[in-house]
């Protein structure tokens, strides 16, 4: 179920969900009914709860028979969530120090799929700087019609703006359901190439780093850091920007 993978992303285990679910549903609940209900050993379903508990999801009451169980409002896993993301943020210059003192350095990596493709956009314009300038030689519109693909643009955008980006992009057409977007967000300036311009893909270009992005059914990216080949794509978006229309 849908519902249950979202809640191992939250760090619950299997045992966890099912007897969160359990009591979601049956509402006040002995051990032993949720352990008929869920069909998990009878050790599992206490470790669970003092789990739950300890996580605020679970709450009970003391009865003369036992302790009755009740599950918490969901909305508490929105805590759940920003502890985890706390727990992330404290961790991160740990793994940035171990990153340096073993000199790893990627000068190319190449990213597969909707979920590989998002994580080469939030990359981007995390990497890039506050208020920086971002060429892009653009896509053409048909590529902008993959649902998937236009929602993670949407979200990766709301990135760049927080961070003052500016963008200098050639596109294909006014009629680009893309530029419309942006021309809404007024942070872009947009030139369009001749007719007869079509591409699925788009290259951004910032500082010493170069993305090739094909914006397919199947999508694809790639990220070159190196000073002189950006400086090389940057002297072509130039090229191209001048012969564009305004």
């Amino acid at each position: 179920m849908e519902i249950e993978e979202k809640l191992k992303q939250l760090g619950l285990t299997n045992n966890e969900i099912g007897v969160y679910l359990a009591l979601l549903q049956k509402g006040k609940s002995t051990a032993t009914i949720i352990r008929k209900d869920t069909k998990i050993v009878n050790s599992q379903v206490y470790s669970a709860l003092d789990m739950l508990i300890a996580k605020g999801l679970v709450m009970y009451e003391k009865r003369a028979q036992g302790k009755l169980y009740v599950a918490a409002d969901p909305i508490v896993l929105r805590e759940l969530l920003n502890q985890r993301m706390q727990e992330v943020e404290k961790v991160l210059p740990l793994l940035r120090q171990i990153r340096r003192t073993e000199n790893v350095e990627t000068d190319t990596a190449i990213y597969e799929g909707v979920q590989g493709f998002k994580t080469a956009m939030v990359t981007l314009s995390q990497s890039c700087p506050q208020g920086e300038t971002i060429k892009i030689i653009g896509f053409s519109n048909q590529a902008y019609k993959n649902a998937q693909l236009a929602a993670i643009l949407r979200d990766v955008n709301k990135i760049s703006i927080r961070k003052k980006h500016r963008f200098k992009m050639i596109l294909d057409d006014p009629r680009n359901t893309f530029y419309t977007q942006r021309s809404a967000e007024g942070i872009s300036q947009i030139r369009f190439m001749r007719r007869g311009f079509v591409s699925p893909a788009a290259i951004d270009i910032f500082q010493d780093q170069v993305y090739i992005l094909l914006w397919d059914e199947h999508p694809y990216a790639i990220c070159i850091k190196n000073k002189n080949i950006a400086q090389g794509f940057s002297i072509y978006f130039d090229f191209l920007w001048n012969m564009a229309k305004q």
